[in-house]
């Protein structure tokens, strides 16, 4: 399975709440490859910090900046099967906003079938 991608947007609701969206929510690997996070729209004027997988007991997780926060990339070496939540953290006028806790799913591998 080749890389995916994810659209993000982040922004406050009415309320002054923050609100994200990722597109889609739940991210299918089937082999070792990249999530790779675009920035929506493109000129928005937060930037991505981090990518933190949770309950990563194999490691298997690492992320990466790209164009200076305007994109952002986790590897994933798929070597454990299973749901992972994950948290994208950006930044907006000095301040770190954390997101919501999307999905990427380790699915077994096309050889499997």
């Amino acid at each position: 399975m080749p890389d995916q991608n994810v659209d993000v947007t982040f922004g406050f609701d009415p309320d002054g709440n923050t609100r994200f969206t990722f597109d889609p929510p739940e991210v299918p690997m089937r082999d070792k490859g990249r999530v790779i996070f675009h920035r929506r729209p493109a000129n928005a004027s937060w930037t991505f910090v981090v990518g933190i997988v949770k309950n990563d007991s194999a490691e298997q997780f690492s992320s990466a900046l790209r164009g200076d926060g305007k994109k952002l990339h986790i590897h994933d070496e798929h070597t454990e099967l299973g749901r992972y939540e994950y948290m994208i953290i950006v930044k907006l006028g000095g301040q770190y906003f954390p997101s919501p806790d999307p999905v990427i799913v380790n699915e077994p591998g096309m050889e499997a079938e």
